[in-house]
């Protein structure tokens, strides 16, 4: 995930809320200073004190009711996303839809996460209970601005806690919406917006109960010294470089419509996006020339009207995804021109023969770039795979569901998608290892990364 504090030198002081599309500037907020995040932390100490005791069935009505309302207001909240950060239309409604699954996903599921396991032991009575902490730091990107809040907040929420959240300062107006929805069903806030520089996270670390971070691995060492310095359980989502192989057996025609929206959706800012391919050398040929053709035809445009692609979120992240381009050493087949004078729009763009040490494939490269490359065995796939400092996750196709299997055991990746598009959702953890973080969001998992695992035994 890119570093959501990359943020150019004419905004140190406020954040800069900039239509991507027409490089309009929407609206301007100040930074907050340390007094005034640290009164917001002490109100979410004190409804954290009223929210714990709060029964688990009236939590969950309240995450019910803020599911409801992102469905009742889809559109409207798409839009903001639309406008913000510049996701197509279509693929925000998506957004906003899955938030609300979420919310009623942990709102049936939540009780039984949480209800207490009964343990025969030697005590007469042993039990495991699960309490919340406190109040939890989220600190967030912008590229799925109001996924990446429920993913963390919602099962922190369910389980007792109360959210301080960070997000990132060109999606500050996501993050007030975000703030509205979560408290308008209380008489007590249960998330506040922190509007902070980056370099005054250090002040709040110290006073949470728990650190919830998805960046990058700069911003993960950061706030992972500071965690670790002042004992804060923490999870780490740091982005992936996740491989998409084809196999010869493949399904070809659903393989190639698989690589092209798993690393064009979002104009390619999606940390669990594809992002290295690799193709058995007997059907290389017709998977280039395939995805070739089907990548012509994308419409690239106004991300409030139909296209397949909007502009990359910010223009540092334009003129990043062309550096990267120009040092892969490798041969442009297709793309790698900014589109217009206005907005920050690329050609999704196709390279072969890169350098396997090169950024486009050592980076998480956040940008509408597909990398391919060749192999001829099994055992090279498996090597190429994991030839990667990230491990977040990997997508296989062949027809033979034994052999995708066994290279899905030795994949170094959190998550593994066979035959079809890799996604996170709420029913399943979602994490990564090596450089794509430590801990897991969503599922039963997911809850259970800010609580108190307690074991109480008792004879009577």
């Amino acid at each position: 995930m890119i570093y959501p504090e990359m943020i150019y030198p004419d905004m140190e002081n406020k954040a800069i809320s900039q239509n991507p599309a027409t490089e309009q500037i929407i609206a301007e907020h100040n930074y907050e200073n340390i007094e005034s995040a640290l009164s917001k932390i002490s109100k979410l100490k004190e409804s954290f004190l009223k929210w714990r005791r709060t029964p688990i069935e009236e939590r969950v009505e309240v995450i019910r009711k803020i599911g409801q309302d992102l469905r009742s207001n889809c559109k409207d909240y798409a839009k903001l996303i639309t406008e913000e950060m510049g996701k197509v239309f279509k693929e925000a409604v998506a957004e906003v839809e899955k938030c609300a699954f979420a919310c009623e996903y942990f709102a049936e599921k939540s009780p039984e996460f949480l209800k207490p396991e009964y343990v025969k032991t030697d005590a007469e009575e042993s039990y495991i209970e699960f309490d919340p902490l406190g109040v939890i730091l989220a600190i967030m990107p912008w590229n799925f601005p109001f996924w990446q809040v429920i993913r963390c907040a919602v099962p922190a929420i369910a389980a007792g806690n109360v959210i301080a959240l960070k997000h990132s300062p060109n999606t500050f107006l996501c993050a007030k919406t975000l703030e509205k929805i979560f408290n308008r069903y209380l008489d007590m806030p249960i998330l506040l917006n922190l509007f902070l520089k980056v370099e005054d996270i250090k002040h709040i670390i110290p006073i949470v109960d728990g650190v919830s971070l998805t960046g990058s691995v700069r911003a993960g060492e950061s706030v992972g010294e500071l965690a670790g310095k002042n004992i804060k359980p923490i999870v780490l989502e740091l982005g992936g470089s996740d491989p998409f192989i084809i196999f010869e057996d493949a399904d070809l025609n659903l393989a190639i419509e698989t690589a092209i929206k798993s690393r064009m959706t979002n104009c390619g800012q999606v940390c669990i996006a594809a992002k290295r391919f690799f193709v058995s050398d007997r059907i290389y040929d017709k998977f280039l020339k395939g995805v070739i053709s089907k990548v012509e035809k994308l419409k690239i445009g106004n991300p409030l009207d139909d296209v397949d692609l909007g502009p990359l979120a910010r223009r540092d992240l334009l003129e990043n995804a062309f550096r990267i381009i120009r040092e892969s050493n490798g041969k442009l087949i297709y793309g790698g021109r900014k589109i217009g004078d206005i907005g920050f729009f690329m050609q999704p763009t196709i390279i072969v023969d890169a350098d396997i040490n090169s950024a486009v494939f050592k980076e998480e490269t956040f940008a509408p770039i597909m990398p391919i490359s060749v192999f001829k065995t099994d055992d090279q796939a498996i090597e190429l795979a994991n030839k990667s400092d990230f491990g977040l996750g990997a997508t296989i196709f062949t027809k033979n569901i034994q052999r995708a299997k066994e290279i899905a055991k030795y994949i170094e990746a959190g998550n593994i998608a066979v035959n079809r598009i890799l996604r996170s959702d709420p029913r399943l953890p979602f994490g990564g290892v090596k450089k794509s973080g430590v801990g897991r969001e969503l599922s039963r998992y997911g809850i259970l990364e800010f609580v108190n695992i307690k074991s109480i035994s008792i004879d009577h």
